[in-house]
C-alpha cells in the first residue's frame, strides 16, 4: 500500500485516467473528488461488499426455498 500526504487541492494521479483529488480535509474526515474513465466504476468498499454478499446469497437460494417465499409473498398479499 503506497501512503502519502496531500493537502486539500492536491491530487493523486493513477494511470493515465484517474485523478483523485483532495477536496477537503477537516479533524478525522476527508472528502475526495474522483474523475475517472465511466467505464471504470467507483464504489465505495462497503457498497461493493454488499453486492458481493448480496449475489453470494442468491446463488445459494433453493429452489424449494424459493417457492416457499413466492407463496408467502402471494398470501400476504391477497389480505392486504
Amino acid at each position: 500500500m503506497l501512503v502519502i500526504r496531500r493537502r486539500p487541492g492536491e491530487s493523486v494521479l493513477i494511470g493515465d485516467g484517474i485523478e483523485i483529488e483532495i477536496l477537503e480535509a477537516n479533524g478525522g474526515q476527508v472528502k475526495l473528488g474522483i474523475r475517472a474513465p465511466k467505464e471504470i466504476p467507483v464504489l465505495r468498499k462497503e457498497v461493493w461488499l454488499t453486492g458481493c454478499e448480496n449475489e453470494a446469497a442468491s446463488h445459494s437460494v433453493t429452489q424449494p426455498s424459493l417457492a416457499g417465499l413466492v407463496e408467502k409473498v402471494a398470501e400476504w398479499r391477497s389480505r392486504t
